[in-house]
């Protein structure tokens, strides 16, 4: 009965629907998992968003105003579920749930090899926290994707000090086009140099792509010619 009872209680169960797990991934049953919010196949490469029938490779938007990186690789559309995981990791002192997130980057990378001749990069940038909000989290979230990815594709990791936020931004989510634009103004610095040509800059969510606008401008004035983002899931809708 003991051991019985010990089982019930230390079995994983899932963090959408709350069901025990019997399958090996440790965060998700087989239905949630499968039901997640998947970016469709026809997704501009430059932006991630979805494409419309007379759209292939990119969309109208990116090719009348190309954004700063070459390709854009998100696992999901940000929805109610994804926002829920998300929440969880990095708001609610889930950092485990990089292991989850991290292999499902991972996947979408390797199909972009796959279905689309995709070049992996030199090396895996994450974007960094501040260190007032670093000591407050206790951890950076976008790191830890990042050491993950850095291990399963065997790509190097540029250290952490190399490339700092500098500004203590307030929260994207809450703020207009035109504000975060304004809030990420000289949030970034490049520290010591970066050799690499080709990087792959990692984090959880793009919305705007505001920050990754503001991080591609300091990263090619110190000499990397290509950049590509990598993260989580994207906003399909403001």
């Amino acid at each position: 009965m003991i051991r019985k009872l010990s089982m019930i209680l230390l079995q994983p169960r899932c963090y959408l629907c709350d069901m025990p797990i019997d399958n090996l991934q440790p965060f998700l049953c087989l239905l949630c998992q499968q039901e997640l919010p998947y970016l469709p196949v026809s997704s501009c490469y430059r932006c991630a968003l979805p494409l419309t029938i007379n759209q292939q490779g990119q969309c109208h938007e990116c090719i009348n105003l190309e954004p700063p990186w070459q390709r854009l690789i998100a696992s999901m559309n940000y929805s109610l579920e994804c926002q829920y995981l998300i929440k969880q990791y990095k708001f609610s002192q889930q950092p485990q749930l990089h292991l989850l997130f991290s292999q499902l980057i991972s996947r979408s990378v390797s199909n972009n090899v796959i279905q689309h001749n995709y070049s992996l990069p030199e090396a895996l940038l994450p974007i960094p926290l501040h260190k007032k909000r670093l000591a407050k989290r206790g951890y950076n979230q976008a790191h830890l994707l990042a050491q993950d990815l850095s291990k399963q594709l065997q790509i190097p990791l540029i250290a952490e000090k190399k490339f700092i936020r500098t500004k203590n931004t307030k929260a994207q989510a809450k703020q207009t086009a035109a504000e975060r634009s304004n809030n990420m103004h000289n949030a970034f610095q490049v520290t010591q140099p970066i050799t690499v040509k080709h990087i792959a800059i990692i984090d959880d969510v793009v919305t705007t792509g505001e920050t990754m606008k503001t991080a591609c401008q300091v990263l090619f004035t110190a000499g990397v010619e290509r950049i590509d983002i990598w993260c989580i899931a994207r906003t399909l809708a403001d």
